[in-house]
């Protein structure tokens, strides 16, 4: 990390540890409600991405590669051995990548409505005009970031024959909260992960949106334990 400090928080004890990757330009305290219901079986951590919270910013502009890196710095700091990781969103992509590059750190896979970079392909132009107009007037943690090459990285990881390590994976997809189409077309990307996994699962769950670590911290708790059991029955 070059002397950088990513500010985190921990709970509890046991393994295999826990780390919680956030969504985009979110931070470790979206994972406040889910932190308490892992906390009484297994370490847990989690922590605010490069130049969010209270966590230096980068220089590096090339943000995917450099989010997997300092993942896997935090793993390697905080934790006795591979890690259950749980990625929300964007940070479901982040934890794909470390997981694909870096598979010795990986004990098992959460990932929470995971972004997908071909979500936005069953949207009208005008819908995904609308929708980089709006992120324009809000503070990113992607802008300025070479985008295009955290993308060809991803093209380039996914066209390999079995990018996902022999370990669970649980996918969770909402069931509403988007324009059907949309919705049904990432819930399709998202399905797709965890059949590419050798031991993935898909699970829909009823009733929430994108936050599902939010409304429903159970159900996201409640995979993560079933991975852990999982990966001690191993």
């Amino acid at each position: 990390m070059s002397g950088r400090v990513l500010w985190r928080i921990e709970a509890g004890a046991g393994q295999p540890d826990v780390v919680l990757e956030a969504g985009r330009n979110d931070v470790a305290a979206s994972w406040r409600r889910v932190m308490p219901l892992l906390a009484p079986h297994v370490h847990v951590v989690a922590y605010d991405r490069a130049g969010l919270g209270a966590s230096a910013p980068s220089a590096d502009p090339v943000i995917l590669s450099r989010q997997a890196r300092d993942l896997g710095s935090v793993i390697t700091g905080t934790a006795a051995g591979p890690c259950v990781l749980t990625g929300h969103s964007w940070g479901g992509i982040v934890v794909q990548l470390l997981a694909w590059c870096r598979p010795d750190l990986v004990a098992g896979l959460v990932l929470v409505d995971p972004a997908h970079e071909q979500m936005t392909d069953a949207l009208p132009g005008a819908a995904r005009r609308a929708i980089r107009l709006a992120r324009a007037g809000r503070r990113d943690e992607l802008r300025g970031g070479d985008v295009a090459a955290s993308a060809a990285i991803l093209r380039e990881l996914r066209s390999a024959p079995r990018p996902f390590p022999d370990v669970p994976v649980a996918v969770l997809s909402a069931a509403r909260g988007f324009p059907r189409r949309f919705r049904e077309h990432w819930t399709g990307l998202q399905a797709a992960l965890a059949a590419a996994a050798p031991q993935g699962r898909h699970l829909v769950v009823d009733g929430v949106g994108h936050g599902i670590h939010q409304d429903r911290p159970d159900a996201v708790a409640d995979a993560i334990l079933q991975v852990i059991a999982e990966t001690r029955a191993r």
